[in-house]
């Protein structure tokens, strides 16, 4: 039951990730969702510990520390405007998340039969969870707001190959935390630019 609700609180806060039209907000929400990621390495890694707290330091200091600070810190270097909204309006964005919701549970409709164990509740949120980050490059403007949605995205892969399989390689796990290099390397190109920092503070 537990593990249920933070799947589902996952998906919230790609939710708002998603929908919400304040830069500062969107990084709070990315960097909460980082830290939920430590629910399912403890649900997948129970039996070894060992594996668990090399995921779950990673996953502090990746995703719950390092990418929402790099975020805000290039918001603010770049004086980027604070408010943002979706590209087609919060109601065409609805009707995305509608379709989604059903193209999830029509693909977890055969879980029973995979030979593998699967979490058919939380892999529904997970599909979710990877939707709403794909979506959030069709609904949105602001450059920062495309990377947060970038992240929500790979934090759904990192959780699906979690939820698949239990024992995947450390170093192909730890592929799953590219998306802090990105957002480095993302910072350190728009403070380089002076074309691209004008247009920071025109967005």
């Amino acid at each position: 039951m537990l593990y249920d609700f933070v799947y589902l609180l996952l998906f919230l806060t790609g939710i708002v990730v998603l929908v919400e039209n304040r830069l500062q907000r969107i990084i709070l929400f990315l960097s909460i969702q980082g830290f939920l990621l430590i629910f399912p390495v403890l649900q997948t890694h129970e039996e070894d510990w060992k594996h668990s707290l090399s995921l779950i330091t990673l996953v502090v200091l990746f995703k719950g520390f390092l990418t929402p600070f790099i975020l805000s810190w290039t918001a603010k270097k770049s004086q980027m405007k604070e408010s943002t909204a979706p590209k087609f309006g919060y109601l065409a964005t609805l009707l995305f998340l509608v379709l989604g919701l059903a193209l999830a549970v029509r693909i977890t409709q055969g879980t029973s039969d995979w030979p593998i164990p699967i979490h058919k509740i939380g892999l529904i949120y997970v599909i979710l969870m990877i939707y709403v980050g794909v979506l959030c490059f069709i609904v949105r403007r602001n450059w920062l707001a495309l990377i947060a949605g970038f992240c929500v995205f790979e934090n759904g892969i990192f959780v699906l190959t979690l939820v698949l399989d239990k024992g995947l390689p450390f170093g192909l796990e730890f592929g799953s935390f590219l998306d802090a290099v990105l957002v480095i390397v993302s910072a350190g190109i728009l403070q380089l630019s002076p074309h691209m920092h004008r247009k920071g503070k025109q967005t």
